[in-house]
């Protein structure tokens, strides 16, 4: 640590990224009782079966402090957070995902919402999940339309309809025949995901699999 960053942290003690607490655990990972919360998912319900897409694992719940967190990351610019989710998703995806992919992508947002927002949260997520496995994140899609967030949608259906025909594959040759990982940040429905995928299949990957931080509970 440099001498700068010795006086920051003295001056601007780290925050835990989840519950806001100051921390004296490890700069931009989440505080010691954070890592215990029951907010984290094991077992059967950190996989979620999907169609285009084989499986997707969770690790955590989209509730509580962790959805409060999300919401910072996502919206009122804590994009450093995604220091901290990116290895405790790697982590979920080294339990239940091992040996079913070959690269990493993610879900990428509009230029317009990139713009709008300053950073992509599922860009920076999948490359701190990729770099705490050993990879690297590769940009396979590309967000042709600008459309309603979908945490503004309740209905499946109208958010299956919101992200119809949203992605394509500018370089079909880097997809073709390979086993792909795409990462998003939150699972509800499924279908951003879902339509992620099947934009890979249609143009030739092999396999998809993917994975989201958050898991929304049932209700």
């Amino acid at each position: 640590m440099s001498l700068k960053e010795a006086l920051l942290d003295l001056l601007f003690p780290p925050k835990c990224p989840i519950c806001g607490r100051s921390s004296d655990g490890e700069k931009d990972a989440p505080c010691p009782p954070c890592r215990q919360a029951d907010f984290w998912i094991s077992g059967p319900q950190a996989v979620v079966p999907g169609r285009a897409f084989v499986r997707c694992v969770c690790a955590g719940w989209y509730r509580g402090a962790l959805k409060e967190s999300m919401t910072r990351f996502k919206f009122q610019g804590c994009h450093r957070y995604a220091l901290a989710y990116g290895p405790m998703l790697a982590e979920a995806i080294r339990t239940y995902l091992p040996g079913s992919y070959d690269c990493i992508t993610w879900t990428p947002v509009s230029a317009a919402r990139r713009r709008e927002r300053g950073y992509d949260q599922a860009q920076l997520l999948a490359q701190a999940t990729a770099e705490a496995l050993g990879k690297q994140a590769v940009p396979l899609l590309t967000k042709v339309k600008d459309t309603k967030a979908q945490s503004a949608l309740t209905d499946g259906r109208l958010r299956k309809s919101n992200v119809a025909g949203v992605y394509s594959v500018p370089r079909p040759h880097e997809v073709a025949g390979k086993k792909i990982l795409v990462i998003d940040d939150i699972l509800t429905t499924g279908a951003t995901l879902e339509e992620a995928a099947q934009t890979l299949r249609a143009a030739g990957a092999a396999q998809v699999v993917a994975a989201a931080f958050c898991r929304t509970p049932k209700t």
